[in-house]
């Protein structure tokens, strides 16, 4: 887990101390989530999805209300199951081991890490193979000096 998201979270449950709201949830045994509803249940996918259609309603409005420009940039409609894909592409590109990643990820499988979720980018591609042809001209250079 990066730092700032353990900061983050523990900024989250300690809110949740003050006001008084309490993991009351066990799924599979596991206890004492840290995104809980008013009640202490576990958020449902689709009251989170609900929420972010609202931020990207109200992002795209407040953009398009001061933007009088034709260059605005709007935000597309995705889901919470859309950050998990955008986090796992960023860990592709970052170099992330694809067994760490598989792990990370719960994947009992590391098939459905390669084939579901990543989803290199055309930038990421274009960097791999300019890595892949100075790796061969390191190595010409290395047989040069052999000689």
């Amino acid at each position: 887990m990066l730092p700032k998201v353990k900061e983050a979270f523990l900024m989250e449950k300690e809110m949740q101390k003050e006001l008084g709201i309490k993991s009351e949830s066990v799924v599979d045994g596991y206890r004492d989530f840290i995104f809980v509803n008013r009640f202490g249940n576990v958020q449902h996918q689709g009251t989170l999805n609900k929420a972010i259609r609202r931020i990207i309603r109200d992002c795209n409005y407040e953009v398009l209300d001061h933007n009088k420009n034709d260059d605005a940039v709007i935000l597309p409609k995705f889901s919470n199951h859309s950050l998990r894909h955008t986090f796992t592409t960023r860990m592709c590109e970052a170099g992330v081991n694809i067994k760490a990643m598989q792990d990370i990820l719960g994947h009992a499988d590391v098939e459905t890490t390669l084939d579901i979720y990543a989803e290199a980018t055309k930038d990421l591609k274009k960097a791999e193979m300019i890595n892949f042809e100075d790796y061969f001209v390191q190595q010409k250079r290395a047989q040069i000096k052999l000689v």
